[in-house]
């Protein structure tokens, strides 16, 4: 196949090759750049499949960037939201091998940035927080490093507490043990531990709590 015209695109940032046969392509400026392509190139089958292989990469490397710049991913993540975007595997493996060693892709600096939020914004116990850093994909190691700062009991019930004394002012209205029931139950739909809890709940209370009664 023979480049007879390339040309500017009428919408984006990509140029038009057209060739000889009919078969035009829509290529970047960096891919057009790469290979050297020109008006009367002649290309064969190989050289034009290193294009398209290439002009998907800088595609699904320009798409990772405008996923990550809206917010941090896991690796996993951003594997998903390639695939969506028809990516084959392989080249979705280069842009996180790149990305990686860019350090812009790094599921710990994920998993210690989502804790932190967290514990800020919406106190959430160990075992929820386990439970959502797995369901994005991040392995147990990754996990359980970044829960070393927050897993201690004293971490836990300092979460617990916080997020109590915020669910005690919507429950004014309740006394007595339907109060603290509700409370209990709130704690633990966050993921604090029983014993957390049992802790919490008592010093907000003033109540003994049975754990045979739950």
């Amino acid at each position: 196949m023979r480049i007879i015209l390339i040309e500017k695109a009428h919408r984006g940032a990509k140029y038009v090759v057209h060739f000889d046969e009919g078969a035009d392509i829509l290529l970047s400026k960096e891919v057009i750049i790469d290979f050297g392509l020109r008006k009367n190139d002649e290309l064969d089958d190989a050289r034009l499949r290193d294009i398209h292989e290439t002009q998907s990469y800088h595609d699904a490397y320009a798409a990772a960037l405008r996923l990550l710049n809206y917010r941090m991913r896991t690796k996993r993540e951003l594997f998903q939201r390639l695939e969506k975007k028809t990516f084959a595997g392989p080249i979705i493996e280069r842009v996180a091998d790149k990305l990686q060693s860019l350090g812009l892709l790094d599921d710990s600096a994920f998993a210690e940035a989502y804790i932190s939020d967290k514990g800020a914004s919406k106190p959430i116990g160990k075992r929820e927080l386990e439970r959502r850093l797995r369901e994005k994909g991040l392995s147990k190691e990754t996990i359980s490093g970044a829960l070393a700062a927050v897993g201690t009991d004293e971490k836990q019930l300092e979460l617990a507490s916080a997020a109590a004394e915020t669910k005690m002012r919507s429950l004014a209205r309740f006394a007595g043990r339907e109060k603290q029931e509700k409370l209990i139950a709130f704690l633990l739909r966050r993921g604090f531990e029983w014993g957390v809890v049992k802790k919490v709940v008592k010093s907000l209370t003033k109540e003994e709590v049975n754990e045979n009664d739950f």
